[in-house]
């Protein structure tokens, strides 16, 4: 099964991206540093391709509230437009 991983280059999502590798999935560590950009839509339409999960552990580069939401608003409305999201317990993917 194809599994995107955004934010699959940073510190949890490399655990993330490495574990369930180990368990045999396709894995696409999705990030500004390997060509996909959630806020600008680059290289999105590709990583997503025929992709069954997509797990997002990206994080904010400001701490404060209001670039806060706008970087997490933009990033979900790129990554899965018009759908709604489905919650994943992310401590299951880093075992």
């Amino acid at each position: 099964m194809k599994i995107v991983v955004i934010g699959g280059s940073g510190l949890i999502g490399a655990k993330v991206v490495s574990n369930l590798r180990q368990r045999g999935h396709e894995v696409v560590a999705a990030s500004p540093s390997t060509g996909v950009n959630t806020l600008t839509g680059e290289g999105l339409a590709e990583a997503l391709a025929d992709a069954r999960v997509v797990v997002d552990v990206a994080n904010s580069p400001s701490f404060e509230d209001k670039p806060a939401m706008e970087f997490f608003e933009t990033s979900g409305r790129n990554l899965l437009p018009g759908k709604r999201p489905r919650a994943w317990n992310i401590t299951w993917l880093c075992r």
